[in-house]
């Protein structure tokens, strides 16, 4: 199975997803689902976000960062599940499986800290977290049936 995280640009959001997501995949003992990124706008020559690479040290993650990766219709046909930061950014997707993060955790989109300050950078990561948590126990309850 294959989850592709997507956002904007693939240098703040998505990234911070897919590490933090693979991390606690590995963690849980849940094996089987290749965890992926990519943005719907990338701009050309695009890299993971400075804060991106301190936030996710912080979450106990090492990551030198990436080009941005632009959302293809390879990806379209080889990926399970599309998880996006906004409910609006769903709407740009071909493709079956498709929800925001905030509505597969009962919560809200994650709003883009791009350009912002560091602490908007750290909010971002504690919701996605916060999210993230609930898939992965969702994933394991699953395991359970």
């Amino acid at each position: 199975m294959q989850i592709c995280f997507v956002c904007e640009g693939n240098t703040c959001r998505s990234v911070f997803a897919e590490k933090l997501f693979a991390k606690m995949l590995k963690t849980n003992g849940i094996n089987g689902i290749r965890v992926i990124s990519r943005g719907l706008n990338v701009a050309t020559g695009s890299k993971t976000n400075e804060n991106v690479i301190k936030v996710l040290k912080n979450y106990g993650v090492s990551y030198k960062g990436k080009k941005a990766q632009k959302l293809t219709n390879s990806t379209l046909n080889i990926t399970n599940l599309f998880i996006t930061m906004t409910s609006h950014q769903k709407k740009f997707i071909k493709a079956k499986n498709v929800y925001s993060l905030g509505e597969l955790a009962g919560g809200e989109d994650i709003n883009d800290p791009y350009g912002k300050g560091y602490d908007e950078y750290e909010y971002m990561a504690q919701k996605v977290s916060k999210y993230l948590s609930v898939l992965i126990n969702k994933l394991k309850n699953m395991k359970e049936l």
